[in-house]
């Protein structure tokens, strides 16, 4: 939940109360930053001090609720289904993700992503794992399949690999980045930009793969 607290939400505790404080300071930290001034931080929220304490013993430890909200928030049980899909033809399971999960994004995630990423807030490490285990690797594995290779059960990811389908998912995101952050206008539903991403992207990317397997996957030689 995010927005200005409303008087019911004020009205809350426990649980709830957490949750209504977390969804606003994503809204505040996304547009003043990390190092606003604790004042101006309760004043945005609309609660006193002593209540912002109450649940939250620092505004580190708010900065870490956000944070983990943030690396929780964007996946969706369905998508593990999507990218696995094998009776799809790649570049429509491809698009299909990819178009749910950049129309997903936001303004305030998209610019706490940033704005953490430069303060060195462990980004990386929070959302690197997740990423590869959730994307990167069901990506690399429909290419295996699709360039008549082992499956990752057979054969782990190499790092060569790793990259490959990073610099789709990147190229991606910068969609997300150009649209909320620059403020560039995109139109409200990236589908169309992801379809010719992926199409110009896919056969290269089996070209690459089958060449990789054949070097054995050392990114040194990528």
């Amino acid at each position: 939940m995010s927005g200005q607290l409303s008087r019911k939400q004020r009205r809350l505790t426990g649980e709830a109360r957490v949750e209504a404080i977390v969804g606003h300071a994503i809204d505040v930290f996304a547009e003043h930053g990390f190092d606003i001034g604790t004042r101006a931080l309760v004043t945005e929220l609309h609660v006193s001090q002593a209540l912002l304490y109450r649940y939250f013993p620092s505004k580190a430890a708010l900065i870490e609720a956000v944070l983990e909200r943030l690396a929780a928030s964007r996946w969706r049980a369905e998508w593990e289904h999507l990218l696995a899909a094998s009776e799809l033809p790649p570049d429509q399971r491809l698009t299909r993700f990819y178009t749910a999960y950049l129309n997903g994004t936001d303004r305030a995630a998209m610019r706490l992503f940033l704005r953490a990423s430069l303060e060195g807030r462990g980004v990386a490490r929070r959302l690197g794992a997740s990423l590869t285990g959730r994307i990167l690797g069901p990506v690399i594995d429909g290419l295996r399949r699709e360039a008549g290779l082992e499956p990752l059960a057979g054969r782990p990811l190499a790092d060569a690999e790793r990259e490959l389908a990073m610099g789709l998912h990147g190229g991606l995101v910068f969609l997300a980045i150009r649209k909320h952050v620059y403020g560039y206008p995109l139109p409200d539903d990236l589908g169309p930009l992801v379809e010719r991403q992926i199409r110009v992207w896919l056969p290269g990317a089996v070209a690459e793969i089958r060449r990789l397997a054949a070097t054995g996957g050392d990114a040194g030689r990528s």
